[in-house]
């Protein structure tokens, strides 16, 4: 029998005896390590190698079977004792009861963050071995070099982890090359969601990974990398993986690539815009802060995903045209061809008159939506822009919470707070850090809010004005 620790040999008297014996240690290895594999490979002198004898006896099968949490517990004691280490009865407690009691298939090691590393590490190592668990999350929790190991060995046996959470647990470079060649060795990966945000990762890990993922058979449902130090020339790469890919276009549903400065302004994000501008099956993307040219990349999506993506994140990024010029096409055309958006971004944009007047155009002309959240909060949007507002928001009935904070808006809301009213879709209003006005104009404000939520056809469910220093004058609204 050959073991990590050596090599022990036996003679028995019988092939029934051999029988029996591979039995109950194939029973005792399955209790502790209950998997779809064998355990146990048979061979004879002269074919050490020889087929595996992956009939699974009735001992074995109840015991796998019936495992709580597919047997979880039993695999952490089991490691625990080979590693010398002593049981932790709360994590038994927490997995037998609690995750077991919820059907959840979720590890998270946030629940166990109290616990030292090397008590994680083993957590982790027990996921090897359980067909429960389907995700493992952690979050703003820096983890050591051990539980990292172990994270990669998991990755790397594992037939039913579907979906990893590493965001912002400190990994490096050298963590996600080594994790792009687990991905290559374990044949039976079925890992389909993958996010490493806010690590540095940089480009080393990105090629690396995007290397590896040119060979994902099914692809990815969601890859968020956000804040992960990534260059151009690692999204170029990346984006090149997802057009070479075909799989991409089909099963990517869920992107994330904000708080990557620099990341679309150069020629490198062609590749990234000729994926989105092809059909695709994306529901999710947030490129915030990426300083994407806006008016791009709806030109892109209204080729691409525009009839089936419901959240669009496209803050702190800005549009090519200059003021003056015609209206781009591209905003009036996707958002009014846009028939599933839910929540659409474009907070600090410095969003030009012209692209406002387009993007509300495009949605009075969208009969498909509803109850759309729309943020055009610090877009500089000022007079001009409460003007477009008046004169235009009122043909738009498919947002049901407008974010309008800190746009410099001051005198000019005594008349767009008559106007807002007249939209009766609005049910939540944001209009904070927009009364920087004398006091006597500040009152007269606060009175049209006030005629504004009396009124008895008033849609409004909530209103807020944070920030705006209204002191003492609070009182007028409550």
């Amino acid at each position: 029998v050959e073991t990590e620790r050596g090599m022990v040999s036996m003679r028995l008297p019988s092939a029934e005896s051999v029988d029996q014996v591979t039995r109950h240690v194939s029973s005792a290895l399955s209790k502790v390590c209950p998997g779809p594999g064998c355990l146990i490979r048979r061979g004879n002198a002269d074919t050490p190698e020889g087929p595996r004898d992956t009939s699974p006896n009735s001992e074995t099968s109840t015991s796998t079977t019936h495992s709580v949490c597919g047997g979880f517990s039993e695999t952490y004691a089991a490691l625990c004792d080979y590693n010398g280490l002593h049981c932790r009865e709360e994590v038994q407690w927490d997995v037998d009861t609690i995750y077991h009691a919820e059907d959840n298939r979720e590890f998270n090691l946030l629940d166990f963050s109290h616990l030292e590393s090397r008590d994680l590490a083993l957590m982790v190592a027990a996921l090897a071995y359980n067909q429960w668990f389907t995700k493992l999350y952690c979050k703003d929790l820096r983890l050591g070099s051990e539980v990292l190991e172990q994270v990669l060995h998991t990755l790397s046996k594992s037939g039913s982890l579907e979906e990893l959470v590493l965001d912002n647990a400190g990994l490096k470079t050298d963590f996600v090359q080594k994790l792009a060649g687990v991905f290559g060795e374990n044949g039976s990966c079925v890992l389909h969601a993958l996010t490493l945000s806010h690590n540095p990762i940089e480009d080393k890990g990105f090629f690396s990974l995007s290397q590896q993922l040119l060979c994902f058979p099914t692809g990815l449902t969601k890859l968020c990398l956000a804040k992960t130090a990534i260059s151009p020339r690692g999204l170029q790469a990346l984006g090149q993986t997802f057009g070479a890919n075909p799989a991409f276009a089909s099963s990517l549903r869920y992107l994330d690539l904000s708080k990557n400065p620099g990341l679309l302004a150069t020629d490198e994000a062609n590749a990234l815009y000729s994926f989105l501008a092809q059909p695709n099956a994306l529901v999710h993307l947030d490129l915030s802060g990426t300083d994407c040219v806006i008016d791009l990349l709806l030109g892109a999506l209204l080729h691409g995903c525009c009839s089936h993506l419901t959240y669009l994140n496209l803050a702190r990024n800005s549009c090519s045209h200059r003021k003056g010029r015609e209206s781009p096409p591209a905003f009036k055309q996707f958002f009014s061809s846009a028939y599933t958006l839910s929540h659409v971004n474009l907070s600090a944009t410095k969003l030009p008159l012209e692209a406002l007047r387009a993007l509300l155009q495009g949605l009075s002309l969208n009969s498909h939506l509803s109850d759309l959240h729309l943020d055009l909060s610090s877009c500089e949007l000022r007079s001009a822009g409460a003007q477009a507002l008046q004169e235009q928001l009122g043909a738009v009935t498919c947002v049901g919470s407008l974010d309008l904070s800190d746009n410099g808006f001051d005198s000019d809301l005594l008349t767009l707070v008559p106007a807002l009213g007249k939209n009766k879709s609005l049910k939540h209003l944001f209009l904070g850090k927009n009364f920087n006005v004398k006091a006597k104009t500040l009152e007269e404000i606060l009175h049209k809010l006030v005629q504004l939520i009396q009124e008895e056809d008033c849609s409004l469910q909530s209103l807020s004005v944070a920030d705006s220093r209204l002191k003492l004058r609070t009182s007028i609204l409550i």
